[in-house]
């Protein structure tokens, strides 16, 4: 969950670091001998003017808490002042005394208690808002004054976040940043409904914000955890599950994107802290295809999505098979769905697995705690020598834990079947190729 950090600056010279730090920047390359080379190039990357907007504290005990991404918020004279997005965090006590004891002759740097726990941002913009709106919102008492560098209480955001995020709740109360909105999983309607829609709305130009929303929906229905970004400034989906991924979305009217703002792209991966960006349209050039593979992203047509869903709801593929091939940079193409299908048939070909575990967990006395256990009960059932390996019970267990068959449960103390096993069988073979027995005469016995 994104938090909130309150940057304090309510002293005169604080604010004048707020303002020659956090809002105007530092040069970076002024810096550059003082970072590694991950670090400078994070800040090259994400930069808007080559500086960098950083804040100093010497309360450790609190910064350990800040993750990248929280919203920043600074305080000065009864209200906040600006906001930001955490972007990297550095402990760095040489850098520190470089900063703010060499370059800025206010004489309030203390070598006992120095400010080398140093909190890099991004996105700065300038904002007013009365503390009394903001300790309502988070539930502070209406008298509640920063008195030092402070990460809001989680139990505080959950209430936030309850109603929809913290980022969209901050958004609001500022009139700045962007709103974050998670997608519900559930799924709400057919898929080929989905797939029409998506279609109509990549090449529909005043639909942009409803193409955005259906990508989400997209990948929330392949089994991501995705949030959909509503304003024009950052990324506009991200993943967060099964990997972390910056999703861009075009809509054309002419059916295909010609060029790729790939320095853009890759600014939002940054400032995300994602591991790789995917590019969503309705379809790509020639040159915007071939020069895919050479840059830390994928391109996906809405055709290749609508496959992709379509083998979710037919096969029931895990999403961290299909985030694999996602993430892999180039273009998703007819190859890559041919290595699912390959997948898929592996999966299809598994049928007496399939039941065979159905048959075990319904023999078991109880839950069973894991896939090996389960083999060891298929071992003990079957008169054959060919037993299937840990792999496939697994792969097995995967299918019918799905959702869509609830054939069997998994909670903390294992594996359990829900239903007795013709009416397991019943349901698997409603599901036709899922699941193939290997014997003529049907299903085994």
């Amino acid at each position: 969950m994104t938090g909130i950090v309150i940057l304090p600056a309510g002293r005169d010279d604080a604010f004048e670091d707020y303002q020659q730090f956090v809002r105007d920047g530092h040069p970076i390359d002024d810096i550059e001998p003082y970072l590694n080379e991950e670090d400078f190039e994070l800040f090259q990357k994400t930069s808007d003017a080559d500086r960098v907007h950083v804040w100093g504290t010497s309360v450790d005990s609190t910064w350990q808490n800040v993750e990248r991404n929280d919203i920043a918020l600074v305080y000065h004279d009864g209200g906040f002042v600006a906001r930001g997005q955490v972007l990297q965090l550095r402990h760095d006590p040489d850098l520190a005394e470089y900063l703010w004891k060499e370059s800025v002759d206010h004489g309030r740097w203390d070598d006992e208690s120095p400010w080398e726990y140093m909190t890099f941002l991004t996105d700065i913009e300038e904002i007013d808002v009365d503390i009394e709106e903001f300790n309502a919102l988070v539930g502070y008492d209406e008298t509640y004054r920063p008195q030092g560098f402070t990460r809001v209480a989680d139990k505080r955001l959950d209430q936030l976040a309850a109603e929809e995020s913290v980022e969209t709740a901050i958004a609001e109360l500022t009139d700045a940043g962007e709103r974050v909105h998670p997608v519900d999983d559930e799924n709400d309607g057919p898929t080929p409904a989905l797939a029409d829609q998506l279609q109509d709305a990549s090449t529909d130009g005043d639909a942009h914000q409803e193409f955005e929303q259906l990508v989400a929906k997209a990948f929330s229905r392949l089994g991501c955890t995705a949030d959909w970004i509503e304003g024009g400034g950052d990324t506009d989906v991200e993943i967060r599950a099964p990997k972390h991924v910056v999703v861009e979305v075009k809509a054309r009217s002419n059916g295909r994107v010609n060029s790729l703002e790939v320095t853009n792209i890759d600014k939002h991966r940054r400032q995300r802290g994602a591991d790789h960006a995917i590019v969503v349209a309705p379809g790509f050039a020639p040159k915007v295809i071939d020069n895919a593979e050479t840059t830390e992203l994928t391109t996906i047509a809405v055709d290749e999505l609508v496959e992709l869903l379509d083998r979710r709801e037919q096969y029931a593929v895990p999403p961290e098979e299909t985030m694999g091939l996602l993430t892999r940079s180039g273009a998703f193409q007819d190859d890559r769905l041919d290595l699912l299908d390959e997948s898929i048939q592996d999966r299809i070909t598994a049928g007496e697995t399939v039941l065979a575990v159905i048959r075990a967990l319904e023999r078991a006395d109880g839950s069973v705690e894991t896939a090996e256990e389960v083999r060891w009960i298929v071992v003990g059932m079957e008169n054959s020598d060919d037993i299937p390996a840990i792999r496939e019970v697994r792969s097995a267990l995967q299918l019918l834990t799905h959702p869509s068959l609830g054939v069997v449960e998994q909670d903390e103390d294992g594996y359990r079947v829900t239903t007795d096993y013709e009416n397991g069988v019943e349901l698997v073979q409603s599901l036709g190729d899922i699941v193939r027995s290997s014997t003529t005469g049907g299903c085994p016995e």
